[in-house]
C-alpha cells in the first residue's frame, strides 16, 4: 500500500474542489466515462451541504487511462476482508490516474467539453406574510392578531408553528459546450 498516495488523498477528498467533482458527477449526465477538471466554483457558504454550490466550471477529459487496483486478497487479514481499507485505496489511485490523464491530455492540447453548472439556494418562505404555519390550529393562528402580547399560554407551544426560513438549494442549469 501506498501510503504517501493515501495521504495525499485524504488532504485532496476534505477540498471544495473534490465536494466540485462530487457535484458535477452527480448533476451532469454527460460525466459519465470522462474525469472531471473543476476548474471555476463557488460553494454556497452559509450551506451546511457540502454539494450546494453557486457554479461548477471545468472541463470533461475522456477516460483515456485506466486504473490499475490492487487484488482484493491484499486487504484480506486472517480471512476478513477489509473493506473500508479497500475502497480507501481504490478512491485514491483512481483520483492519482485521473490527474495523471488529464494531465498528459493538457500537455498534448486535447481539448475538453466544456461544462457549467450552476445552482441557487433561497428562502422557500421568504414573502410570506403569515407569522404561523398554515398547518397551525386555529387558536393558534389567532394569536397573530396581537403579537406583541405574549401572556397567553398557547405561546409555549405556538412558537412550534412559526414560519421559520427554509432554505431550498435547487439547480438553475446545467450546460455542456
Amino acid at each position: 500500500m501506498d501510503e504517501k498516495l493515501l495521504a495525499r488523498y485524504r488532504e485532496y477528498a476534505g477540498t471544495e474542489e473534490a465536494f466540485a467533482v462530487l457535484f458535477v458527477k452527480k448533476h451532469l449526465a454527460q460525466a459519465k466515462g470522462h474525469w472531471i477538471d473543476a476548474v471555476d466554483f463557488r460553494r454556497y457558504e452559509m450551506s451546511p451541504d457540502n454539494m450546494h454550490f453557486r457554479f461548477v466550471v471545468g472541463g470533461l477529459y475522456r477516460r483515456k487511462l485506466h486504473p490499475k487496483y490492487p487484488p482484493k486478497s491484499a486487504y484480506t487479514v486472517n480471512g476478513r476482508f477489509d473493506e473500508d481499507r479497500y475502497l480507501l485505496m481504490t478512491r485514491a489511485i483512481t483520483w492519482e490516474t485521473a490527474h495523471k490523464d488529464m494531465d498528459q491530455q493538457k500537455a498534448a492540447k486535447v481539448r475538453p467539453l466544456k461544462f457549467e453548472v450552476t445552482g441557487v439556494s433561497y428562502d422557500k418562505n421568504r414573502g410570506n406574510r403569515n407569522f404561523f404555519r398554515d398547518d397551525a390550529p386555529a387558536e393558534i393562528k389567532a394569536l397573530a392578531a396581537n403579537l406583541s402580547d405574549r401572556t397567553d399560554p398557547l405561546w409555549d407551544k405556538a412558537m412550534e408553528y412559526a414560519n421559520a426560513p427554509e432554505f431550498v438549494y435547487e439547480i438553475r442549469k446545467v450546460k455542456v459546450f
